[in-house]
């Protein structure tokens, strides 16, 4: 979707900074990427879904939270529609549990790091699905703008670039952020010249790189 979250190419924002050499600067932002990390594989939701609802934030709290507040606000949105907590819950921060005890097993942090340390494999059905493009063909991006989840950048739309790469068979992040499974095809890597996306100003030798699915491209 188009929204406030599709910064590439915009201006205004200032330098990102890059010298920082630690992950977290408070103890709240750690529980915040655990808890979500484990509510992910318990729910379930996965990562498209999870990005797709931070992308649903509202453009003014997008740019007013922390990187891991929106994270928190996220998953929060997903276990509340997936019927785990309701809006009383969540403003009190106290689970109700319905359950009789003893009829749910104990689980403990343990248990929780164990799990999670262990994950899952990741399977789709087998696809011979042979690349619709060949490394050095050039292809356009479509100028789509979808509703839902996309991870084509807004500053990539309508323009050419040529395959560099054939990464290979993945699940589609667009069809898995909808819940509407795996949908495997080719992602190709696509170089893209940045004089042609930004224009005379930009580094006549410079370029971009874009990890790129099937339906994304289309013929020149």
């Amino acid at each position: 979707m188009d929204g406030i979250h599709d910064m590439g190419g915009m201006h205004g924002f200032g330098p990102v900074p890059c010298d920082q050499d630690r992950a977290f600067d408070h103890d709240w932002q750690k529980r915040a990427f655990a808890l979500t990390e484990a509510l992910a594989w318990s729910v379930p939701f996965c990562a498209d879904e999870h990005r797709a609802a931070i992308e649903r934030i509202a453009p003014a709290d997008y740019l007013r939270l922390d990187y891991f507040e929106k994270w928190t606000v996220a998953a929060t949105a997903l276990v509340q529609a997936a019927g785990l907590v309701d809006p009383q819950e969540v403003a009190s921060g106290l689970k109700r549990f319905d359950i009789p005890q003893g009829d749910h097993p104990a689980v403990g942090p343990a248990d929780i790091l164990a799990a999670s340390k262990a994950g899952a494999e990741m399977t789709f059905p087998p696809t011979t699905a042979t690349p619709r493009f060949a490394i050095g063909q050039s292809v356009r991006v479509l100028a789509n703008s979808p509703v839902g989840h996309t991870r084509v950048p807004r500053y990539v739309r309508n323009h050419v670039g040529k395959v560099i790469a054939d990464m290979g068979v993945f699940q589609f992040a667009d069809s898995m952020a909808s819940g509407q499974g795996p949908d495997p095809q080719h992602c190709y890597t696509v170089e893209f010249s940045s004089k042609d996306l930004w224009g005379s100003a930009a580094d006549a030798n410079g370029c971009v790189c874009l990890d790129l699915w099937e339906s994304y491209l289309d013929d020149v």
